[in-house]
């Protein structure tokens, strides 16, 4: 089984060269590391402050694709119950695609939706990760309410700004960090 996985992470490693070739500078040493994770980011049954930024963004992400896809080509909204199966169903079981990547010395959340996920580099997965992404799904559907959050999207407007950049404590999370850059 060990040499399986083995296997798999040096098959991986391979396509993700071949996949970045031109991106590697010629003459430049490249080399990546798993992050090393603090006590909090490992024990922790909340998300770390410093990644609620990116998991509010990921959930709104998130949330923003799901309503898309059941919208879907209907000419009506999506009725009341259809809406809280959506969120019901993202909050209970979405979320595997997120790990965490160490970009410029930070730890970071990467996955669909971040712009994290673009840069080079090794992700964990798994962990506590999609338990508090879930959490914090639960906990915005809760507090934002699942007829602001649909018509936010039916709207045309990014979920992310009215949930991540908002001027209360709430829905200001993105509002509370510094930026950081994700360029190499």
């Amino acid at each position: 089984m060990k040499s399986q996985i083995k296997f798999q992470i040096w098959i991986l490693f391979l396509c993700f060269i071949y996949a970045i070739g031109d991106e590697i500078p010629k003459g430049k040493k490249i080399s990546m590391s798993v992050p090393t994770l603090t006590e909090e980011e490992i024990d922790s049954n909340h998300m770390p402050f410093h990644m609620k930024c990116d998991a509010c963004r990921a959930i709104s992400f998130q949330i923003q694709q799901a309503f898309t896809k059941a919208k879907g080509k209907r000419s009506s909204d999506l009725q009341h119950y259809e809406i809280l199966d959506i969120l019901e169903n993202l909050c209970d079981r979405g979320f595997n695609d997120y790990g965490v990547k160490k970009v410029n010395s930070v730890n970071r959340l990467s996955g669909p939706g971040l712009e994290t996920e673009q840069v080079m580099g090794m992700t964990q997965m798994g962990g506590r990760w999609p338990h508090r992404l879930r959490e914090m799904c639960f906990y915005y559907v809760g507090e934002a309410g699942e007829i602001d959050m649909y018509d936010e999207c039916k709207e045309g407007k990014d979920l992310a700004q009215f949930l991540c950049y908002g001027d209360d404590d709430i829905y200001g999370q993105c509002n509370k960090l510094k930026s950081i850059k994700t360029e190499l």
